[in-house]
């Protein structure tokens, strides 16, 4: 293409978001920008599509119509994405390619490597905002502080006839092809990509720590009310709180909590309010962008391919996680063609506030918000070290697995952290193991909290010993749910950690990660690993997995415990425990600063499950 000759587009999808594009074209071809060759398309055109496409060709082969193309833009259901683009490349033309991209993230990686440097602009057109643009020189100058968090908040509402407009919608798969055709990644994905480009972490390796509950209110296969947190390159929490099924229909905001400042973008109205006062700005559109930048290569593409991988990236995770979960029919409302959830506008403004997820807030329609309660205890009793855990605990069909203060051992409580020696001070409860002397009475220490997810282990007196930066994720798998604990210990000076195994008593290693169980008859419960089956065979011994069976007549079930390196401990028969051993027959030694991570994952499944 010359400096000054009018580029040539070809068009594939006049329909659907195809016609913003048609329409575009013609307002562009009126300003003697640019000249329209023909327009790929399935399906008869409509008269308004006639009139705009005139007498230029119309054919279902996108490949005769780019033979002359300087430009192609593939606005086609996503699933078609691919293999249109790669015939705009292999042609030689520019692409622009509407959002999302790819539908995975191999065909994504394929995609880049066809372009080979070539510009390829992606449709996400909220970042043609001169508002986006305006709030991230913000937030790298400095001016809206400390970036504590970013948070999107999308309460949308979509009838029955959006879930039934073509054959992908709502889908997953069409015909074995992917189509990820969720809330989180067609309707609201432009708040997901803007809040990524806002933190300047676009690359394909620049999120982590991926957490989903995708949830359905109709019977589809992709999630309609969902709710994603990711960890960024930059340490950055986003999370992403949506909903097609909002009692109160509102526009989508992404929330920038600075330590300074809050600004708020609603990025389809380009309106940004940085603490309350409001300013407007312009918006460029995607191939108005691209016009530019091949006028003049020094105007940057807004949403390059490239850009797009860190995006790609969260697709990637929707579509290989676990089918929605259906939300209890007790919490919808039917409203003409419409489906209401109960309480959704409020819980996804709560979570993109607190950038905590459903199942953090504990909203009754999540299945993952009524599985487990995480807090301090209430009580005060002899012999406990009050400590936050998580209690009740309960499969998705409700069989609560946990036990709090039985009469056997007070101070358990659910699953949590405890640790019996700590320098000499107890922050287990119950009595201290003296050497020679059994279990006496003795002086116990405390915990405290010191902010969000970080605990202080303090001796008696408050001198704190220990330091601890705790996670607690919850997740779908399939047929159950799984639990992932993180705990991170920082010695604050020298610090040994003891057990009664570490001074001699055999068998009793305990201390770190543990689980007490509800009351169980012993003879109900079955535990094994690799090793074999039986407390005998499993206790003191490090395995990869360890399985617990409860073989109660009226409502069994199963858990898989992963994670550690340490030694299990546990007990069946006096009562029934699991623990990860932290020292199991010898102390642990920390010095100043030095760490010691714990992570243990628990998988819970309603039923006897198999070996």
């Amino acid at each position: 293409m010359t400096p000054r000759a009018v580029p040539r587009v070809v068009l594939a999808g006049a329909a659907g978001y195809g016609r913003l594009y048609l329409r575009e074209i013609a307002a562009l071809e009126a300003e003697g920008r640019v000249r329209l060759t023909g327009v790929c398309e399935v399906n008869p055109l409509d008269g308004e599509a006639r009139r705009l496409v005139g007498d230029r060709p119309v054919d279902a082969d996108l490949s005769k119509l780019l033979r002359d193309a300087d430009i192609g833009i593939v606005s086609t259901p996503m699933h078609t994405h691919v293999p249109l683009a790669r015939q705009v490349l292999d042609a030689g033309a520019h692409l622009l390619l509407e959002k999302p991209p790819t539908p995975t993230l191999a065909d994504w990686h394929d995609l880049v490597g066809r372009a080979a440097g070539r510009p390829v602009q992606v449709g996400f057109q909220s970042l043609g905002s001169h508002a986006v643009r305006r709030l991230a020189l913000l937030m790298r100058s400095g001016a809206l502080g400390g970036i504590r968090g970013i948070g999107v908040r999308g309460t949308w509402s979509r009838d029955d006839t959006y879930f039934t407009r073509a054959p992908w919608a709502g889908r997953r798969t069409l015909d074995g092809l992917p189509v990820v055709d969720g809330a989180l990644t067609n309707p609201f994905a432009h708040g997901v990509a803007t809040a990524l480009a806002l933190d300047g972490s676009t690359g394909v390796d620049d999120v982590h720590d991926i957490e989903l509950e995708l949830l359905r209110s109709r019977d589809i296969e992709a999630d309609d009310t969902s709710c994603l947190r990711l960890r960024t390159r930059n340490g950055t929490v986003v999370v992403v709180a949506v909903t097609l099924c909002a009692e109160v229909v509102r526009e989508p905001v992404i929330v920038v909590h600075g330590s300074h400042k809050r600004a708020e973008l609603h990025y389809t109205e380009h309106r940004l309010v940085i603490d309350g006062i409001e300013e407007r700005h312009r918006h460029d559109s995607p191939l108005r962008n691209l016009l530019d930048h091949l006028e003049d290569p020094a105007v940057p593409l807004q949403a390059p391919l490239a850009a797009t991988g860190a995006f790609t990236r969260v697709l990637e995770a929707v579509r290989t996680a676990p089918d929605p979960v259906p939300i209890d029919p007790a919490w919808l409302r039917r409203n003409g063609k419409r489906v209401d959830v109960d309480g959704v506008n409020h819980v996804v403004a709560k979570a993109a506030e607190h950038l905590r997820t459903f199942a953090e807030l504990e909203v009754p329609w999540s299945p993952l918000g009524r599985v487990a309660r995480y807090g301090w205890d209430g009580a005060r009793l002899p012999l406990v070290v009050p400590r936050p855990a998580l209690h009740p605990v309960r499969t998705l069909g409700g069989v609560v697995v946990t036990g709090e203060h039985p009469d056997d051992h007070p101070w358990h409580r659910g699953i949590g952290l405890a640790l019996p020696d700590v320098n000499g001070v107890n922050l287990w409860g119950g009595r201290n193991y003296v050497p020679g002397q059994g279990y006496v009475p003795g002086e116990l220490g405390r915990v405290e909290e010191t902010g969000p997810g970080e605990l202080a282990w303090c001796d008696p007196a408050g001198a704190v010993l220990l330091r601890e930066r705790r996670r607690v994720r919850r997740r779908v798998v399939a047929d159950g749910w799984e639990l992932e604990w993180t705990s991170v210990l920082t010695a604050v000076g020298d610090v040994v950690l003891h057990s009664p195994g570490s001074k001699g008593r055999e068998g009793a290693g305990y201390g770190g990660w543990f689980w007490r169980l509800p009351d169980l008859d012993p003879l109900s419960v079955r535990v094994y690993s690799p090793h074999g089956a039986g407390e005998a065979e499993v206790n003191g011994r490090a395995a990869p997995w360890l399985a617990v069976v409860v073989g109660d007549p009226v409502r069994p079930w199963t858990a898989v415990v992963s994670g550690p390196t340490d030694p299990w401990f546990v007990r069946v028969g006096q009562y029934q425990g699991i623990g990860s051993a932290l020292a199991w027959d010898a102390p642990v030694v920390l010095g100043p600063g030095q760490e010691r991570e714990i992570v243990v994952r628990v998988a819970f499944y309603d039923g006897v499950r198999p070996p």
